[in-house]
């Protein structure tokens, strides 16, 4: 409330106050309705994502490797733009990745299989050597302005670190008291730092310290554990999470956290987790911690799966003010999760296996949950334009591209809100949005541009089985004076239709033609019309309406694409 107004004129303030309280269990609700997780679209399930980490929270990166061994491994950038997720391919290896680092949003690091470790700056990719090519590095973390940094893996049976110094990286000591180790994690934070694995390794002038066995039995042997991930607080503060299984035919794994505090190390939970996580209906209870994270000391996440008899499930322990809680990611689902990382208490990103990349604080990536088409309610909002003819909103960068290019007459009315989804084009994912004739994709990378908002090739999809038939084979060209030939797909642009193509927005618009006119009948009224497909529609001629601005019609693909994924 503004104190001026306040002062000056108490009793309209006061209405204003109790308008504001009265709405405000509808605010806590908005914002209760974004805490949740949801799905972003955009990686292929044959890719294991290893780590991600966050630019803030609207950028981040994703790495991660192919299930087939010699697939290499991948890149991905991720862009908040209105509330969604955009995921891009950034990059292919010649190896698997398992982490990265970032410096900025354009300055990461990656390394993984095969002693790869690249390196990526505005000018792209570089690799950079490394000490051996069989040196499988699991973990990096550059420092200050990136002209330091470490990397740990392991190598032949052994915990392997490498310094980064002087532009190069070298080897650093590691203690290896006993064969059949490595490195799966580390992290530095103020004067302190650790790697973990089959072991726990603390930063000392340079070495890297053997500094504890891993007993989560409390015995020396009886049991058998692994760290997957740890989170420095500061010099003396840490947290490792990880799973153990029992040395016997038929054991099952279990969730570790443990925590370091000025007294060394402990097991968290010693007596399990009775008490925080639900007690499964059936035994046996397969559970495993895959990643950590803290965003400050007292808010911190683990995140990992769960399988028992019937059920699978991806899950979370959340670390609030000096306590653990249980949280449901996701039921159904057995896609191992590797790695997690927050921006704040309240935002972060979460992936795993299967191509798997969720989001938490960002609301539904995909309004409607599996079905885009579904209708909503009016949300009386400023700028937000609703259609009650098709019960969906139009805003922001669409509404503006909608009404400054035709509005209704040339795309219709829209028929979903605004969604990822992945165009099987480039394989990249968009927010896109489907109108009766068009859909709109978002392209940030032409943000300021007359291209920042392109139609999908919905006339390339509704063509795609039917490019042998004829009005679809390249034709030469003709050179009538009244039409127009396009080499680049070897049609022409028919007399009845190059005069609304040139006037309604042309190549940007439409696209290419991509047939010669025939006659078709219209699925949607059994009329037969003078048609031709272009690379983002499909013309329709209407001779009964000869000299009004119906004399050419858009066909209504956006309508049909949604029919064929049964959205409609």
């Amino acid at each position: 409330m503004n104190l001026r107004k306040y002062v000056l004129c108490l009793a309209i303030a006061t209405a204003a106050l109790a308008t504001l309280l009265a709405s405000m269990p509808a605010a806590a609700q908005s914002n209760a309705d974004r805490l949740i997780w949801s799905t972003i679209a955009g990686v292929p399930a044959d890719i294991i994502l290893e780590d991600v980490v966050m630019v803030g929270n609207d950028r981040a990166w994703v790495v991660g490797r192919s299930y087939d061994a010699n697939g290499g491994g991948s890149a991905y950038r991720l862009t908040l733009v209105n509330g969604r997720w955009q995921v891009e391919q950034a990059g292919i290896f010649r190896a698997g990745l398992y982490d990265v680092a970032a410096l900025d949003g354009e300055r990461i690091w990656v390394v993984g299989e095969q002693g790869l470790i690249v390196q990526r700056d505005a000018s792209g990719w570089r690799e950079v050597p490394a000490p051996s090519d069989t040196i499988q590095l699991h973990a990096i973390q550059m420092l200050g302005d990136g002209s330091a940094g470490w990397a740990g893996g392991s190598e032949y049976g052994k915990p392997v670190m490498l310094a980064y110094r002087d532009g190069v990286w070298q080897r650093a000591p590691i203690e290896t008291p006993f064969d059949g180790m490595a490195v799966s994690d580390l992290h530095l934070s103020g004067n302190g730092g650790w790697a973990v694995g089959s072991a726990i390794w603390r930063l000392e002038n340079g070495n890297w310290k053997y500094e504890a066995p891993l007993r989560p039995c409390g015995e020396e042997y009886g049991c058998a554990g692994g760290l997957a991930g740890v989170r420095a607080i500061d010099g003396e503060r840490a947290w490792a999470v990880g799973s153990w299984v029992g040395i016997c035919a038929a054991c099952s794994s279990n969730p570790y956290i443990v925590q370091r505090s000025a007294d060394g190390w402990r097991n968290s939970f010693p007596r399990g987790f009775s008490g925080v996580i639900p007690e499964p209906p059936q035994y046996p209870d397969t559970s495993y911690l895959g990643a950590v994270y803290f965003s400050d000391a007292d808010n911190g996440i683990a995140v990992g799966n769960r399988f028992y008899p019937g059920t699978a499930e991806l899950f979370a322990l959340r670390y609030r003010n000096g306590s653990w809680s249980y949280e449901l990611i996701k039921p159904r689902s057995t896609a191992s999760l590797t790695s997690v990382y927050f921006a704040d208490p309240t935002r972060g990103l979460v992936v795993g296996a299967e191509g798997t990349l969720l989001s938490y604080g960002y609301g539904e990536q995909a309004p409607g949950g599996e079905n885009p088409a579904r209708p909503v309610a009016d949300p009386k909002l400023p700028g937000v334009r609703y259609f009650a003819e098709t019960a969906h909103t139009l805003r922001g960068t669409f509404l503006r591209y909608w009404e400054n290019n035709g509005g209704l007459e040339r795309f219709g009315y829209p028929l979903t809100e605004e969604f990822a989804e992945v165009n099987s084009a480039d394989g990249k994912t968009y927010t896109v949005q489907y109108f009766e004739r068009a859909r709109f994709e978002y392209h940030p990378e032409y943000a300021g541009t007359q291209y920042e908002v392109l139609l999908g090739l919905l006339g390339n999809w509704v063509t795609e089985g039917r490019r042998g038939e004829q009005p679809f084979q390249p034709v030469a060209d003709p050179r009538i004076p009244t039409g127009r030939y396009f080499p680049e797909t070897g049609h022409t642009l028919a007399p009845e239709f190059l005069n609304y193509w040139q006037r309604n927005g042309g190549l940007p618009i439409y696209g290419y033609p991509i047939s010669e006119p025939f006659y078709e009948v219209n699925a949607a009224d059994g009329q037969r019309y003078l048609v031709q497909y272009f690379e983002r529609n499909r013309f329709e001629y209407h001779p009964e309406y000869a000299g009004t601005p119906y004399e050419v019609l858009l066909g209504l693909l956006g309508n049909e694409y949604l029919q064929a994924q049964g959205w409609r």
